[in-house]
């Protein structure tokens, strides 16, 4: 992706600053803008179509530019929003960054201090191209892994998607939300090395198969070791079967020295595949699988996640789509 290649909106009601962002825009060499008045258009245009980077007005008529950021980003969460505004406080900018804009610009700005705000926008827009890219990469990864082992069937987005919301039951902020989806997405990535007769085999496994698949934690993190995106979700990948009382693998880690998104994603991985027919039974019940988490609790699961769910098993069920 280059500069050119970048797609921008300019949202402000007067024409002046309009014609000027452009005009700086322009005379180092970035890409001609689309200006809209106000921030409804804006807000049809980001609905109708991809951009990397929207520079807004705070004072619009219709819809101001903080209720535009907030819309925004809720239809397209990559969305890189520079604000600019004459009510330069700093209440304001605070505000505006926790609810999601890359950067504020108080008027009348200086022009180099404009094009640094834009700079920033820029980095991070090419950051997330990047990260599109891996992601794709990592979804054909998904794609293939389940089409080896047919007991995984859905199985990664149905951990992800339990995993995040007993995480924001437990507490966990934005960040260590979106660190622990990537790992609970991502955390049997390494069964990919594992070879389909293991994976699908009938019956219990060897010795000398169980180590192999014992071994899909540590492949699972050396593939998304490389990807700079992922490095938060590492742990959590690596460490998802140790277990509680120390007996797990790879490390045999114990209590809190298993991070917390590892702890997490083990109580739903658990559950999950307690509730999926796999090669050597059929399905449990839900209510089945809930009494193993409780028995599990305080060996192989935090007792904390474990109440957590079970306390909260409607609400993560629901999210899930699973009837009891």
């Amino acid at each position: 992706m280059s500069l050119m290649d970048l797609k921008i909106l300019v949202a402000d009601d007067d024409p002046g600053a309009r014609e000027l962002i452009c005009a700086i825009l322009n005379a180092e060499g970035w890409p001609s803008p689309t200006t809209v008045e106000d921030g409804e258009v804006a807000l049809e245009q980001i609905g109708d179509g991809h951009w990397d980077i929207l520079v807004t007005d705070l004072d619009m008529p219709r819809m101001r530019g903080d209720d535009l950021v907030v819309q925004a980003l809720e239809i397209d969460p990559d969305l890189s929003i520079v604000v600019t505004t004459g009510d330069g406080t700093v209440g304001n900018a605070v505000d505006l960054i926790k609810k999601g804009a890359t950067d504020f610009i108080p008027k009348p700005y200086d022009v180099d201090d404009f094009l640094a705000s834009m700079e920033r926008a820029k980095t991070r827009a090419f950051g997330i191209h990047e990260v599109k890219g891996m992601r794709q990469t990592v979804e054909a990864l998904l794609v293939a892994l389940e089409s080896k082992d047919r007991y995984l069937n859905g199985h990664s987005a149905r951990v992800r998607d339990m995993a995040v919301k007993l995480g924001e039951i437990a507490g966990l902020d934005r960040g260590q939300v979106r660190s622990l989806s990537h790992a609970a997405l991502l955390h049997d990535i390494g069964k990919i090395g594992v070879h389909e007769d293991v994976l699908n085999k009938n019956g219990p496994l060897t010795d000398e198969e169980y180590d192999l698949i014992k071994k899909h934690p540590g492949i699972s993190a050396d593939i998304i070791a490389p990807i700079p995106f992922l490095q938060a979700s590492l742990a959590g990948v690596l460490h998802h079967h140790e277990k509680w009382d120390g007996s797990g693998y790879p490390d045999g880690l114990a209590g809190e020295q298993i991070p917390l998104m590892a702890r997490i994603i083990a109580v739903v991985d658990a559950f999950d595949a307690m509730t999926s027919d796999r090669s050597y039974r059929g399905a449990m019940t839900v209510d089945e699988a809930v009494e193993r988490i409780r028995g599990g609790s305080g060996s192989h699961f935090d007792p904390r996640i474990a109440n957590l769910f079970d306390q909260h098993k409607d609400e993560i069920l629901e999210s899930e789509g699973v009837t009891q």
